[in-house]
């Protein structure tokens, strides 16, 4: 059994255990990278918290496909794209600060965050020229600052 139909099998096994039966899509992105995308009425509980039971379940279920597979796949579980408008506030959010940046020429700091908050955006501050990125801080209170990056004027005297 090939890994996709393996996550498909483990989701529906979770929601037969639940008591639910939502639509679920798996796409392979690339090898050992796989988009799931859950929907249907009612799954809240599955987000939970600032989507701390959405995490969770993301992390049962790539254990899960590695106790099988021995291979450690990256999976990424949305649920009635909660991921997917989060990562637009969150980017609103970065966009603002950026901003900031740019204004007072100065490091600023943002709220702390989880890491797949900070990956997003780190990966809209990559796009930047001017600005860049550092995590900072340790556990729970890790957070994103943003700097203004030096630049090279090429000159050498």
């Amino acid at each position: 059994m090939d890994t996709k139909e393996l996550i498909k099998k483990k989701m529906n096994k979770i929601f037969q255990y639940i008591g639910i039966k939502p639509e679920l899509s798996v796409e392979e992105i690339e090898e050992n990278n796989f988009n799931v995308t859950v929907s249907g009425d009612d799954l809240n509980f599955l987000i939970g918290f600032r989507g701390q039971s959405l995490d969770g379940l993301q992390n049962i279920l790539r254990l899960m496909i590695y106790r099988e597979t021995q291979i450690q796949p990256l999976i990424t579980l949305d649920i009635n794209d909660y991921k997917s408008r989060k990562t637009e506030k969150i980017q609103d959010m970065a966009k603002t600060f950026i901003d900031k940046v740019r204004f007072f020429q100065k490091d600023v700091e943002m709220p702390r965050m989880s890491p797949w908050e900070r990956r997003q955006i780190h990966v809209l501050v990559s796009e930047y020229d001017d600005i860049e990125s550092e995590s900072t801080g340790e556990g729970e209170d890790r957070r994103v600052v943003l700097k203004p990056k030096k630049l090279n004027k090429g000159k050498k005297e």
